[in-house]
């Protein structure tokens, strides 16, 4: 009981000194008799720890808290800031400059931004002559589908699921050597051309190889006669007519080159005169002789970088052949085929010099099938004889639903190339 007593005589003087403390207006007078509670009258003010460290970095002094007395500081005069009216201005005028001077170059270098890419114009490899192709803007108009039943010949033409059609075909008909009347001599030629690298050379070559071959027969023919020797043994007749093409060859391709325009072209080409046929290519187009008796015969070879004669003959000029991941055999490691027009960058290496084979026409020739690699890589040589003579019904019949079925072989089998067909006729030239 005396405990209890005691007890709620030191909670009531507890109670009134911390009431003394709060209406006097000091917690500091209240806390240190707390920690000394044998000594509840007076006390020494014993610093702080925190009064040892360095002074305050603030701009307002402010006096002892303690100087024998016990009372507080006088209270603090904080000066009102001044207008907001007078300092947006000065902030906006700040905010306007460090703007302007983050656009600077130097400003810019020295935040890290990359500069600017200065972009060269293109270089013009001749006049009028666009770098990048010539007929590149005129790729979206050529037509994706042909089919063209002409004079002794017929052909149609795919695209395959390229961006632009880049096969082409050319056919000059009816032309004579010497003029009209004796000593005349009559010539066709036929032409397909597969292009890469877009539609320039394929375009090139389809204006001009035809005219090229027919001016070098003529020049050959006009020379041969300024001669007023006796008649030439035919050997010789065909050595030049050989010569002649081959030359016409060569020199639409330095036509080409000197227009300074990237890309190139295959081609296999027909031409009869006199009573021969004479068949030239360059690359992997084909023709192929379909005879009476149904037997396929490949008038032309594929120039491709897998030939053992194609490759040593790159070597020996400076190139090398090499065999890709895919198992297709490229010259340099770019193009798959060693002889073509154009490609330039390819040269000497990718020539134009064409292989041209002759042969009699007999009435067991009956037809010549001329066409792209999109045909023939998805078809044999047999395999097209076989539906062309099929489709003409026993009688040859230049109809364009042989080409159109032989196009359509080829995409049933998973052909994604354009594919050009073309079967010419060879009966009309032994009538």
């Amino acid at each position: 009981m005396l405990h209890g007593v005691r007890f709620l005589l030191s909670a009531a003087a507890a109670f009134a000194r911390l009431a003394h403390a709060i209406v006097s207006g000091g917690w500091a007078t209240f806390f240190m008799p707390l920690c000394s509670p044998t000594s509840a009258t007076t006390s020494t003010a014993v610093p702080a720890p925190w009064q040892h460290l360095q002074p305050s970095r603030s701009k307002v002094h402010h006096a002892d808290l303690h100087d024998g007395k016990d009372q507080l500081p006088p209270p603090l005069q904080v000066s009102s800031p001044p207008p907001a009216i007078a300092v947006v201005p000065a902030i906006k005028q700040q905010q306007g400059e460090r703007a302007a001077a983050e656009k600077t170059p130097a400003a810019k270098a020295a935040r890290g931004r990359p500069p600017r890419l200065a972009i060269p114009p293109p270089v013009a490899c001749a006049p009028g002559v666009d770098p990048f192709g010539a007929a590149a803007d005129r790729e979206t108009d050529v037509a994706t589908e042909v089919e063209v039943q002409g004079k002794g010949f017929c052909l149609a033409s795919r695209r395959g699921v390229r961006h632009a059609m880049e096969d082409g075909y050319s056919v000059i008909n009816d032309n004579n050597i010497g003029g009209e009347g004796e000593g005349s001599h009559q010539l066709a030629f036929y032409g397909v051309y597969d292009g890469h690298g877009g539609r320039a050379a394929v375009d090139f070559v389809a204006d001009k190889l035809g005219k090229n071959v027919i001016a070098a027969l003529a020049a050959a023919a006009s020379t041969a006669s300024r001669k007023q020797s006796p008649t030439p043994p035919q050997s010789d007749d065909q050595d030049e007519v050989v010569a002649a093409i081959r030359a016409a060859y060569l020199t639409t391709d330095s036509e080409f080159l000197s227009q300074g325009v990237r890309g190139g072209a295959c081609a296999a080409t027909a031409v009869v005169k006199g009573g021969d046929l004479y068949v030239a290519n360059v690359g992997d187009c084909r023709a192929v002789l379909g005879s009476r008796g149904g037997v396929a015969t490949a008038l032309t070879s594929d120039h491709t970088a897998g030939r053992e004669d194609e490759r040593r003959r790159i070597e020996s000029s400076g190139g090398y052949v090499s065999r890709g991941s895919g198992g297709v055999w490229r010259v340099q490691d770019c193009l798959a085929v060693s002889r073509a027009f154009g490609d330039a960058s390819m040269k000497p290496w990718v020539t134009c010099d064409p292989e041209v084979s002759r042969r009699r026409l007999t009435p067991d020739c009956r037809f010549l099938i001329v066409a792209s690699d999109g045909l023939w890589n998805k078809v044999s040589c047999q395999e097209a004889v076989d539906a062309v003579a099929a489709a003409a019904a026993g009688a040859l019949s230049s109809s364009v639903g042989s080409c159109k079925e032989l196009i359509a072989l080829a995409k049933s089998r998973g052909s994604r190339d354009d594919i050009t067909v073309m079967v010419v006729d060879l009966q009309r030239f032994l009538q």
